[in-house]
């Protein structure tokens, strides 16, 4: 494995670099390549001078050769000459004569290159001596006539002379063809050792050849098709696949860095799949958040998402209380282990020997060890809890709550852990601080709600105990003076008459107002008698359904019977409809009330009065409205309020 600094990057500059090898590797492979066919070259041109030194060895011998025979065409033109005395065989005489100057200076020549030159210098002595001191003065005897040119003693002295020069040139001859031999058997040698310098040189080359190869592929080959395979893997997504760290030099700090691309790939494959999972968790709770489920369900389902993302074994939801003490709102245990935690309804001292009272007491993120022999520590060891992390909840800039992390492993809790709860303690907030705000509205509304119907209750009994009780006596006391008023004041009669009349229709014109604007009916008989009463005087026909026989709470009883005479109203004045269709029942502690028509359709829930009112008197009491109206399709309206709505 390569040494690494500190900070895990691989040194650099150590050793020797793969272009210096390759340079030094070539280098060598180079020099031995030359020191071989230097030899080789050596080799040859030692062969090539035994070669050149046997050629002249044999050219010596031809040369001697061709000089003795021109010592015996000297001897036998002048013995021709003296035993015939014709000049015709002086000519071959003449021309051995002129030739043996240039001949013996070749022989020389050649006997010297041969090796031989000392014996072929006697040889060419004896022959001038031959011609100047024998031939010559023996031919021109006998030209004079001289009878010595005759004599035995001339013969003899001839025959002498020409067996001494023999006998030189045989001496010449057989240590020419010694040295012949001698230079034939290096020649031969030579050629054998130039053909086995260069079977060595080559079978050297190829060996030195090969071994440069065999380097270069392990070297570079190898790891470069490891580096391939290796990236192929990255490529098709195994971000654990790595490089054996062998090579040297560039091929070395390659794999190194091969393997650190593949680790900071690996590392950020995991960030990202972590904050994939963080985002998803987070989109899941702010999609409950959004959807406006209940808290309870929101603190449950962020434990949850904690609990899956830290990988923990508990995690808690705590609310800080007025009285100093922590209530357990919302859990969650791996394998469905709650009871190695603090139970959902349970209350906790806030003090510093709980995460969450650290929490409180320092405003900041917070971890504590259960080590010690107090209430709490001990109790959480009992169930195997080592250590907890905790993380404010701030709602409008207010200490909230905790949400506590808890572990039943050896040792601290991991760094960062805090960073990642602080996401969701800012959700848990936003869904606190929604859900209050919404509970705000909801009583704001209900309360509207309430006192407007308790001004109508009022109003309404106003005008029956007071304004109509009068009109009632009035009309009571214009009957009476039309009663004893005088036959013959049947004009006056007639006025009590008309006037008592009125008063009666007025009386009546003020009990359909004092119904509308709350109907006694309702608070007397309940809500399927005041919607008999709608039904019956609605004008239109009305088909009504009350699948209930018990009270409900006045506020639902108040809102129905509005919601249905608020829909009766609209079908007369705008749907044109033939009837209308009303049915009432309850279901699971739901008020359901479904009402539709034949109309036209095309109504607009957003305008109009008396629809929005309708809706907010619905969402005062946690319900839900809905109406569908299509042109010509007639109109629906379905509500649902929860029945217990004390």
């Amino acid at each position: 494995m390569r040494e690494r600094t500190p900070d895990g990057q691989p040194k650099t500059g150590v050793g020797v670099g793969l272009t210096r090898r390759t340079a030094i590797a070539s280098g060598l492979l180079t020099l031995l390549t030359g020191l071989v066919f230097a030899a080789l070259l050596w080799a040859i041109s030692g062969l090539q001078q035994a070669v050149d030194e046997r050629r002249y060895t044999r050219t010596a011998l031809v040369e001697a050769g061709q000089l003795e025979n021109l010592i015996s065409d000297l001897d036998t033109g002048q013995r021709g000459f003296v035993i015939t005395r014709q000049e015709s065989f002086l000519q071959p005489w003449e021309a051995a004569r002129r030739a043996y100057s240039g001949q013996a200076r070749e022989f020389a020549r050649f006997s010297y290159d041969s090796g031989d030159g000392r014996l072929a210098q006697q040889i060419i002595q004896a022959g001038e001596s031959f011609i100047r001191d024998y031939s010559i003065p023996l031919v021109e005897a006998a030209r004079r006539g001289d009878p010595y040119a005759w004599s035995l003693e001339a013969t003899e002295e001839g025959e002498r002379r020409v067996e001494a020069l023999r006998a030189q040139f045989d001496r010449y001859e057989k240590a020419t063809r010694s040295v012949l031999g001698t230079r034939e058997d290096v020649a031969k040698t030579r050629a054998q050792q130039v053909i086995a310098g260069t079977l060595i040189g080559l079978a050297g080359s190829i060996l030195l050849i090969v071994a440069f190869a065999g380097y270069l592929t392990r070297a570079i080959v190898q790891p470069i098709r490891r580096a391939a395979v290796v990236a192929g893997r990255l490529a098709g997504g195994d971000l654990t696949a790595r490089m054996p760290e062998t090579g040297v030099g560039e091929i070395g700090e390659l794999e190194v860095a091969f393997n650190t691309m593949g680790s900071a790939l690996e590392e950020s494959r995991d960030e990202l799949r972590r904050i994939v999972q963080e985002q998803a968790a987070l989109r899941r709770v702010a999609t409950l958040v959004a959807c406006e489920v209940s808290p309870p369900e929101i603190f449950n389902a962020v434990a949850t998402e904690m609990g899956h993302i830290l990988k923990t074994e508990y995690v808690s939801v705590i609310r800080y209380e007025a009285d100093g003490m922590g209530n357990v709102i919302g859990n969650w245990a791996a394998h469905g282990g709650l009871e190695c935690g603090p139970p959902v309804g349970s209350r906790w001292p806030l003090d510093e020997e709980s995460v969450a009272g650290l929490v409180l007491k320092t405003g900041k993120p917070g971890r504590i060890t259960y080590d010690t022999n107090g209430k709490i520590a001990t109790w959480m060891r009992e169930r195997g809890v080592s250590s907890a992390v905790g993380c404010p909840i701030v709602v409008e800039g207010r200490m909230w709550g905790a949400l506590v992390a808890f572990s039943t492993g050896p040792g601290p809790q991991p760094e960062g852990r805090e960073e990642r709860m602080a996401e969701f303690t800012e959700l848990v907030a936003t869904a606190i601080a929604n859900a209050e705000s919404r509970a705000q509205l909801t009583a704001s509304r209900a309360r509207v709600v309430e006192a407007a119907d308790e001004t109508r209750r009022r109003i309404e009994r106003d005008l029956h105990d007071g304004t109509q009780q009068r009109l009632v006596t009035l009309g009571l006391e214009l009957r009476a003076a039309e009663a004893t008023a005088p036959p013959e004041l049947e004009k006056l009669r007639q006025q009590l008459s008309h006037t008592a009349q009125g008063l009666a229709g007025a009386v009546e014109d003020l009990q359909e107002i004092s119904r509308g604007i709350h109907p006694a009916v309702l608070s007397r008989g309940g809500l399927g008698p005041a919607l008999k009463t709608l039904a019956r005087r609605s004008a239109v026909p009305v088909e009504l359904t009350v699948d209930t026989d018990r009270r409900l709470a006045e506020r639902v009883e108040v809102a129905a019977y509005y919601v249905v005479s608020e829909a009766l109203t609209n079908a007369a004045k705008h749907a044109r409809a033939s009837v209308v269709y009303v049915d009432l029942a309850m279901e699971n502690g739901i008020v359901r009330i479904s009402i539709r028509d034949d109309g036209v359709g095309g109504a607009d829930p957003g305008h109009g009065s008396g629809l929005i009112g309708l809706r907010d008197r619905v969402d005062a009491l946690g319900g839900c409205i809905e109406i569908v109206s299509p042109a010509e399709g007639g109109t629906s309206l379905s509500v649902q309020i929860p029945a217990e709505n004390d």
